[in-house]
């Protein structure tokens, strides 16, 4: 009599036992996922050279030093605030800010993907069928671009993916109706920063799947949910926080960046021509006609209108920086693996669909091996040599940059733990004015390029004279068709006289004060 019972219990058991694994498998996936991003990220890549500079920003205004006044930022102060909270983790705690920053991403990388899941999960059944998803899009958000782990841009594409999801649920729903209230606020608020992370640039990826949605509706609902309301809020409450506290910024930043930052810029030609677009491109192309006969489903449709969407602002920006087309290749990817789980059979997959799978896995597999890759080739011998040759000389001294870029100053401060003194991040500001004289054709268009050159090389002397930093690092030697050194300039020379070279290699020149006593 009780066999029955027994069969059923055990059957039961074996149930439970593989829903279990079900879920195990993932989970202990995105763990080891995160645990690798942050490993390499931490001692394998080189230091990314924005999220040291803000940092750097963020300490000093912890420190009570005010943006745009004592410090020359040329972002607005959103980019300065969201890396707030891993400066107040490292007094806290003791370990460096870039450590949080490492643990801190890959957590919210998780959370997202997991939070945008149970959203899209609840009203589509086929991605119950699916868990092992969650762990590859976890990857794909958290460390596609290993050289640009930690930028802005990751972690505005973090906190969109709720609004994303929601928008998607919504969609499948006759009345538009989808997520709890709780749920709603999450992905405004996800909204909300990922407009004030690069405005106005970001606006068109939220706007273009709303408004496409809506002209398939007939209705405005789609541009008015609860969560594009919440966004919108934030996003013009900090506008106007920015106009009523940080008028320097309208004052002083801006006219720099009309000057001499934004019209330094490649040809749309060229920029359309730049590997990140064509590769946007054949995932889209490999999502649409995966779904061949039919259309893409509407998750991989939403991804791509936002994908497109932003590419217009890679393009404006003309400076072809990978971590600018982050955005746009994360969602990319992300849509041929919505639209993958949704394939039928090989075996009765028409040829388009077949060659849309090909190509989308192909496009995946080289996207993903060649930023890999970048992980480990990446040279940081130079940037760890003169590390180690500050360090061995001095204890946490002051610091400046005169280099014609970011690229060896922002890290190398943070990793001897110097203390930063000059109001610029570098001369970046004069190596660009630099670049547009000998582009300019109009005389006086030159004259007024030269003029500014000029101040700020005699602002960065008197700098250099005034707070004599015990560091001052310049441009290494070994780069081809590199920018003339500041260091040659006659004021600079003059006040570089009362140091002497530490190292020089091919990313950086090291200049310590000849009157500091090095370390015993």
């Amino acid at each position: 009599m009780d066999a029955p019972l027994v069969a059923q219990g055990k059957l039961a058991s074996s149930k439970s036992s593989k829903a279990v694994f079900r879920l195990v498998g993932p989970v202990v996936a995105t763990l080891l996922i995160a645990v690798y991003a942050i490993v390499v990220s931490l001692f394998v890549v080189p230091s990314n050279v924005d999220v040291s500079w803000l940092l750097t920003v963020g300490d000093r205004v912890l420190n009570g030093e005010r943006l745009y006044v004592d410090i020359a930022e040329g972002n607005p102060p959103f980019s300065t605030w969201l890396y707030l909270p891993f400066l107040v983790m490292e007094r806290l705690t003791g370990l460096s800010a870039e450590f949080w920053v490492s643990v801190g991403v890959a957590a919210l990388a998780a959370a997202s993907v997991c939070f945008s899941a149970r959203i899209l999960a609840r009203a589509d059944e086929v991605l119950k069928r699916h868990v092992w998803i969650i762990p590859a899009a976890v990857f794909v958000v958290l460390f596609l671009f290993p050289p640009d782990f930690g930028q802005r841009e990751q972690i505005a594409m973090i906190a969109l993916l709720p609004w994303l999801a929601l928008l998607s649920a919504r969609d499948r729903t006759p009345n538009f109706r989808a997520g709890s209230t709780a749920e709603q606020i999450v992905a405004g608020v996800g909204a909300g920063i990922f407009v004030m992370i690069k405005p106005p640039y970001s606006v068109l990826a939220l706007a273009l799947p709303a408004l496409v949605i809506a002209l398939q509706r007939r209705s405005l609902r789609p541009l008015f949910t609860t969560e594009s309301v919440v966004g919108g809020i934030l996003t013009v409450a900090y506008l106007i926080a920015l106009g009523v506290f940080m008028q320097p910024f309208f004052a002083e930043v801006l006219p720099l960046l009309r000057q001499v930052y934004l019209p330094t810029r490649m040809p749309v030609m060229d920029m359309l021509m730049l590997w990140p677009i064509p590769m946007f491109a054949a995932m889209a192309g490999a999502t649409l006609v995966m779904a061949y006969p039919g259309r893409p489903h509407r998750d991989a449709q939403i991804l791509l209108l936002a994908g497109a969407a932003y590419v217009p602002a890679f393009v404006i920006m003309g400076k072809g920086w990978t971590y600018q087309a982050l955005p746009f290749l994360t969602v990319g990817v992300l849509a041929l693996m919505l639209q993958s789980v949704r394939l039928r059979p090989l075996r009765s997959l028409p040829s388009p669909a077949i060659f849309g799978t090909a190509l989308g896995l192909f496009s995946i597999v080289k996207l993903v091996v060649a930023q890999q890759g970048l992980a480990f080739t990446q040279p940081r011998g130079d940037l760890d040599a003169a590390a180690v040759a500050v360090t061995r000389a001095i204890d946490h001294p002051t610091f400046m940059s005169i280099g014609s870029r970011l690229q060896a100053g922002n890290p190398l401060a943070r990793m001897t733990g110097a203390r930063v003194v000059a109001r610029n991040p570098s001369a970046w500001m004069v190596n660009d004015a630099g670049i547009l004289i000998q582009l300019a054709q109009d005389p006086a268009q030159r004259l007024d390029l030269e003029t500014l050159r000029q101040q700020y090389t005699a602002a960065i002397a008197g700098e250099l004279a005034a707070k004599r930093p015990d560091i001052v690092v310049d441009d290494g030697t070994a780069e081809p068709r590199a920018p003339i050194p500041l260091r040659d300039n006659i004021a600079i020379a003059k006040t570089l006289s009362d140091y002497r070279p530490l190292l020089q290699n091919g990313s950086v020149t090291v200049f310590i004060r000849a009157d500091v006593k090095a370390r015993q």
